[in-house]
């Protein structure tokens, strides 16, 4: 079974990255602040121990989160971004040649300094995420290669960031695409993922964008399918109170798993 092709369809005509900044990843966003003071932490502690480290990390996400990018930085010598919507790619890109109209994603990046606590200065971890990011890709997880047609060595690392769960619509697809993103990624590598659970949709202006609702025991048995083995995840419960009416998402994970074995992706 293919992605929803209309759905596809919807992200790539009605998502505008910005509107998605403007409503959820302000300044002072109740969502923003749930993100960065719950997510940020446990991903710094599993970077900061050592076993996630190497030459490559692949980032996958749904839209052009670079404040995901800033904890791995110290960790890799060459980051590759990919997102499968040709509006975030363009975003991305203008925020790394600094363009005058790019995103502004400095309110994120500085309280991500202040938790890592290394001293840098916003500006200083800004820059270091443009020199790591050497290219940013369309993604479509429909395909065995989700960057075809590029080709990459395998990566030492992947991070999934709010991905999957947005763009697969039921158990069977999401499992066909974990394994397809799972083969950008060596034997014996490690995955980073960041995942909403009990979720079921998202408003972006008048368009009700679907999510698939996953919780945490069937994605756990997806992972070991695809190869993983579990080393470390967390938990956080929506403390956002309001904005119900915006999206009813009620945990996210963050996860730290090892590709122990390979899985045969195919073409969906």
């Amino acid at each position: 079974m293919a992605l929803n092709i209309n759905l596809m369809e919807h992200y790539e005509k009605c998502f505008d990255p910005r509107k998605l900044k403007d409503t959820y990843l302000c300044q002072k966003s109740a969502f923003l602040t749930d993100a960065i003071f719950q997510l940020f932490p446990p991903l710094l502690k599993i970077l900061s121990s050592g076993a996630v480290k190497g030459d490559s990390l692949i980032q996958i996400t749904f839209g052009p989160f670079i404040q995901y990018t800033l904890p791995a930085c110290k960790y890799f010598t060459e980051i590759f971004f990919a997102c499968p919507n040709n509006k975030s790619i363009q975003e991305v890109k203008k925020w790394l040649k600094e363009d005058s109209d790019a995103l502004d994603w400095s309110h994120a990046i500085k309280d991500i300094c202040e938790l890592q606590g290394s001293g840098e200065t916003p500006m200083e971890c800004q820059n270091m995420i443009r020199r790591k990011i050497k290219d940013v890709f369309k993604c479509d997880l429909n395909k065995s290669n989700p960057l075809s047609p590029v080709v990459l060595p395998p990566a030492d690392s992947l991070l999934l960031v709010h991905c999957l769960e947005f763009l697969t619509n039921d158990k069977e697809t999401f499992c066909k695409a974990m394994k397809n993103v799972s083969s950008l990624l060596k034997p014996g590598g490690h995955l980073l993922m960041v995942i909403d659970l009990k979720t079921t949709f998202f408003m972006f202006g008048d368009f009700k964008f679907p999510v698939l609702y996953i919780e945490e025991s069937p994605l756990r048995s997806t992972l070991n399918d695809a190869g993983y083995v579990i080393r470390e995840s967390h938990i956080f419960h929506r403390k956002t109170e309001c904005l119900y009416d915006l999206t009813d998402y009620g945990d996210v994970m963050v996860l730290y798993a090892c590709k122990e074995r390979e899985v045969q992706p195919s073409d969906t």
